[in-house]
């Protein structure tokens, strides 16, 4: 029996549409532009925000159960108690594997900076938005700032968690003697 160490597997087809395809396509946005046309633009493009998110729901949830159908297959001969035989390579074989597997805290570096850019979005986003307004009231002044205070945490803790999680991924890429031992399944390590 020849042994195939390669699994190759299908990959997904090209998406492709039919002619119904598109004609469904040109009736939705004649569709679109008909809501456009009574019921404004604002509501017609919340209403086709709506529909393209159900749509990528369904269309993203397709593709994953097929995904994952043909994932369970494998294409390497079994023997009969239902071990692989594929044989295993050494840990040298592969690429050290980095803490971007590993599920970790970011620590207080990324805590600080989210503080930091918390203050920072909440007193320069307060100041510019309470300059902008027509009418100053009590309430428009702490809603800025309540949203700029929030929406710079966010982005500050966006930016500082990925420049840190970037740099150790780097530093542990480039650094010698990373490299963890492959953990073979015990099937797989019993048929030598």
């Amino acid at each position: 029996m020849d042994n195939d160490l390669d699994d190759f597997r299908h990959p997904l087809p090209p998406p492709r549409f039919s002619l119904a395809t598109m004609f469904w396509a040109i009736g939705m946005l004649a569709v679109l532009f008909a809501t456009m046309s009574y019921l404004g633009t604002s509501a017609a493009l919340l209403l086709a925000l709506f529909a393209t998110a159900v749509f990528a729901h369904v269309a993203g949830n397709a593709l994953g159960t097929k995904l994952r159908d043909s994932g369970d297959t494998s294409l390497v001969p079994m023997n009969e108690r239902g071990a692989s035989l594929r044989q295993r390579g050494a840990a040298t074989d592969f690429a050290p594997t980095t803490k971007l597997r590993d599920r970790y805290a970011l620590g207080w570096p990324a805590l600080m900076a989210t503080v930091a850019g918390a203050v920072v979005g909440g007193l320069l986003g307060g100041v510019g938005l309470t300059l902008s307004m027509n009418q100053i009231t009590v309430q428009a002044v702490a809603l800025a700032v309540i949203a700029s205070t929030v929406l710079g945490a966010i982005w500050a803790f966006a930016a500082a968690s990925f420049i840190q999680v970037s740099f150790t991924a780097a530093r542990q890429a480039t650094s010698e003697g990373t490299a963890r031992p492959v953990q073979e399944d015990s099937a797989a390590s019993s048929v030598g």
